[in-house]
């Protein structure tokens, strides 16, 4: 399966896990709603059995909605001319309340208007609530130029939730399923990945050393030609050639290495006085022989103080190698332009190359082990895709920073800060 595949496959899987947890969140919700408005509709109900079962009104003509008011949404008050007696009353509204299925705890007082205070006031449990006790806090006095019964449910929320107890459930279970579902799918791709990542990783490391160690064996070869058969200047070409191949070998795998262990172990640095004008003098140097097989050329615009920076040489000698590398690697007829700049706090590289150029939503990922820029799905030069990762962290570990700009077509500079102290 190919990785735009695959990727599309966990688009679309995980649209389609956050679109069935947010369809149950929106019934979740409409299901709270619904249970909301029958608590409401059943409370109703009870209070006009109660106006049936008591004489509370006058005027037994007048209508129901006219005589209940909501002050807030766990309490109901509704009109009485006259205050019944506490058990009656307490008796009539436990027994209407359950016959409409409302089994919650409820508090009850009785208000005279003409002492603007309650007569009464009590509590009824309930034999489906866990609550039997009065643990609230003491009921509003809410003035009104008539008497009224109110009523108020401490517990509403918590009942109506206990009336959703088979919807949280299902929901519950399902969300596990889907997150189950969902860790499934992520280790298998990411096992999948490893897998290509490792498969790609030896297919690289083949092509990688099996050529520079064929160059190295035919120049051996042309090195144990008779003298007869070998001018000086090919001799020096072979000597040439081996060496360079042989720099070129030991500083990859320096490079594995190093990355393996500095995932394993803490980095630590070697650091000293190193001069960074040599250091990019030296890895130009090696890479020369490559640098003369492209006809390129380097542009130096080097400070002239040769100053020194705190700092692991050899690491940062490799960081150095692997970005010049690839400006040569990668550009046709390299012309590389390397410059280099001291203030009074920090020291700045620049290597700046006329090569391929790195599209604008690769850049991000250059830095990424293993990772390497692709056109299509071709790689257009060889390498393991540890240069620029391995280089990050020798910058990252001397409190550097490296910068990277770059044109699709027209080459892509990179720059280097490094401080001046430690």
């Amino acid at each position: 399966m190919r990785s735009n595949t695959i990727r599309l496959f966990i688009l679309i899987a995980s649209l389609l896990i956050a679109s069935i947890i947010v369809v149950q969140v929106y019934w979740l919700n409409k299901t709270y709603t619904f249970e909301k408005n029958e608590f409401n509709t059943s409370v109703i109900k009870s209070i006009r059995g109660v106006y049936e079962d008591l004489p509370l009104l006058n005027d037994s003509s007048r209508k129901l909605q006219s005589l209940i008011e909501k002050t807030d949404a766990n309490d109901y008050l509704f009109r009485s001319d006259s205050i019944p007696p506490k058990d009656s009353l307490a008796l009539s509204i436990h027994n209407e309340l359950e016959s409409f299925d409302i089994f919650t705890d409820c508090r009850l007082a009785a208000y005279d208007h003409t002492t603007n205070r309650y007569v009464y006031n009590s509590y009824l449990p309930s034999a489906g609530s866990s609550k039997t006790t009065d643990t609230s806090t003491a009921l509003p006095l809410i003035q009104k130029d008539y008497s009224y019964i109110y009523l108020f449910f401490p517990h509403r929320n918590e009942y109506i939730i206990s009336q959703m107890t088979s919807w949280i459930v299902s929901s519950a279970l399902l969300l596990l399923v889907l997150l189950g579902f969902a860790a499934s799918l992520y280790y298998f791709f990411k096992q999948k990945f490893l897998v290509e990542i490792q498969k790609d990783f030896i297919n690289n490391v083949t092509h990688e050393f099996s050529t520079p160690l064929s160059v190295i064996e035919l120049s051996v070869d042309g090195l144990g030609k008779p003298a007869d058969q070998i001018n000086n200047e090919k001799k020096q070409k072979y000597i040439n050639a081996i060496r360079y191949q042989a720099d070129y070998l030991k500083n990859h795998i320096s490079n594995l290495v190093t990355t393996v262990v500095t995932d394993e172990y803490k980095f630590e640095l070697n650091t000293g006085p190193a001069v960074p004008n040599e250091l990019l003098r030296r890895a130009v140097t090696q890479l020369e022989p490559l640098l003369i097989k492209k006809s390129g050329v380097i542009e130096w615009h080097l400070e002239e103080e040769e100053a020194t920076i705190p700092g692991d040489e050899e690491n940062l000698y490799l960081a150095i190698f692997n970005i010049i590398n690839n400006a040569i690697k990668y550009s046709a007829q390299p012309k590389i332009i390397i410059s280099t700049i001291k203030n009074s706090h920090k020291y700045t590289i620049s290597i700046k190359d006329n090569g391929a150029g790195i599209e604008t939503s690769e850049l991000k990922k250059i830095f990424r082990k293993f990772y390497r820029v692709q056109n299509g799905n071709v790689h257009n030069a060889k390498g393991l895709g540890l240069g620029l990762y391995f280089t990050k962290k020798v910058i990252d570990y001397h409190h550097g920073k490296i910068e990277v700009q770059s044109v699709y077509g027209i080459g892509t500079e990179f720059k280097i800060e490094l401080p001046l102290k430690k």
